[in-house]
């Protein structure tokens, strides 16, 4: 009787996003492969996610119980992960390739023989690059033996960095459709009248969001608009939160802005739902999750050009708004038309619902496996549908 292989995907921290996409793979592969979902630690400084639950249809082992990724010494990071994965056949590692406890990993699974796939977002444009720099990472990044990425861009920056003949997946960025849909429809949800429907906000409060212009572009939309402006929600925490407050003092817009603070996934999907447009306009976005789950509850959606989501998920006039990152003129008219209309909202909404495919699950799921046996690749008719619209883009 033939053993089945033993793929291991590992993650600093498991939020929503990571147990859903480990527990597609896991359905996915069943009876055919052993799927470790190896996460190092239960916290992480950089996000304040809870601490993760069960993992359905894959092994989960926790690596340091209780502890902050950042504080865990790189050598014993390194020994751990090592000491979880070297019996596998691939590993997938989703832990930046900058740390060096995951060059030391990925050089260690080589020379045992491992196959070891980077997961990755990054993209050319996220910040300025260095020649020299970038020479650097082509030389480090010959550890791994293939690469799972976003999307169009990402795909284009990986094969720069020499993944020319390596294989490259598209399909990293994604979420449990079904389960933010779930989420966003249990409980009491009395129908919510259009004029009542905010704006709305969801990450981190940090430089690179450019929540401030946000504040500027909502304070000019509020002039500028006809009747009773839509409110603004700002869901999240951060360095920024007590300037961004009096900031929207001092533009008299406080009395319409709304802090509910960092929110557990089931009650961000819950308040998306009743939303009139999600804002996210960030000067620095290699994907930006939350694009996938304002389409998985058909918000539309208004982002810069800088996000990675960009081309695979929003469609220009269709589903959302594309604007300059930093322009607070583009911002407050693609505000002005969002609220502008009801009929052409249901239409736009309507158009985010049926692109949610393409940011879910299923397609990370069905890279991992042509990724494991790329003999099925002719087999596969959705992804290789979604192939072909990420190619097109």
């Amino acid at each position: 009787m033939t053993r089945k292989p033993k793929v291991a995907l590992i993650w600093a921290q498991f939020s929503a996003y990571h147990v859903g996409r480990l527990e597609a793979v896991g359905r996915r592969l069943a009876g055919r492969a052993d799927v470790l979902a190896v996460e190092v630690a239960s916290r992480s400084a950089a996000y304040a996610w809870p601490p993760s639950g069960e993992v359905r249809f894959a092994r989960k082992l926790r690596l340091f119980d209780g502890q902050d990724y950042e504080d865990i010494p790189v050598l014993h990071r390194w020994w751990r992960m090592l000491r979880a994965t070297w019996r596998c056949r691939t590993v997938f590692v989703g832990i930046g390739y900058n740390e060096p406890a995951v060059l030391l990993l990925s050089l260690s699974l080589r020379l045992l023989g491992v196959r070891v796939i980077m997961l990755t977002a990054s993209k050319w444009d996220d910040r300025p690059r260095l020649a020299s720099f970038e020479l650097l990472k082509c030389a480090l990044l010959c550890l791994f033996s293939a690469a799972l990425v976003g999307g169009r861009r990402q795909a284009e920056y990986v094969r720069f960095l020499g993944f020319r003949r390596r294989q490259v997946r598209t399909g990293l960025n994604t979420v449990d459709v079904a389960r933010i849909r779930s989420q966003a429809t249990a409980g009491e949800n009395p129908p919510v009248r259009f004029s009542d429907r905010p704006f709305v906000y969801v990450g981190r409060f940090v430089r690179k969001k450019l929540l401030k212009r946000t504040l500027e572009a909502y304070a000019a939309y509020v002039d500028r608009c006809p009747g009773q402006p839509h409110r603004l929600t700002l869901i999240g925490s951060g360095e920024l939160e007590d300037q961004l407050r009096i900031q929207a003092e001092a533009l008299r817009i406080a009395h319409l802005c709304d802090w509910p603070g960092f929110l557990d996934a089931p009650d961000v999907a819950a308040i998306m739902a009743r939303s009139l447009a999600l804002l996210l306009v960030s000067e620095e976005e290699q994907w930006g999750l939350v694009v996938n789950e304002a389409l998985a509850v058909g918000l539309p959606v208004i982002v810069s050009a800088q996000i990675g989501a960009r081309e695979a998920l929003v469609r220009n006039l269709e589903n959302g708004f594309v604007v300059e990152p930093g322009s607070i003129e583009g911002l407050t008219e693609a505000m002005l038309e969002a609220a502008a209309s009801e009929v052409r909202w249901d239409a736009f909404s309507a158009a985010a619902l049926a692109r949610a495919w393409l940011g879910d699950v299923q397609r990370f799921a069905e890279a991992v496996e042509l990724l494991l046996f790329p003999e099925r690749q002719m087999e596969d008719i959705v992804y290789n549908e979604f192939e072909a619209v990420i190619a097109a883009l």
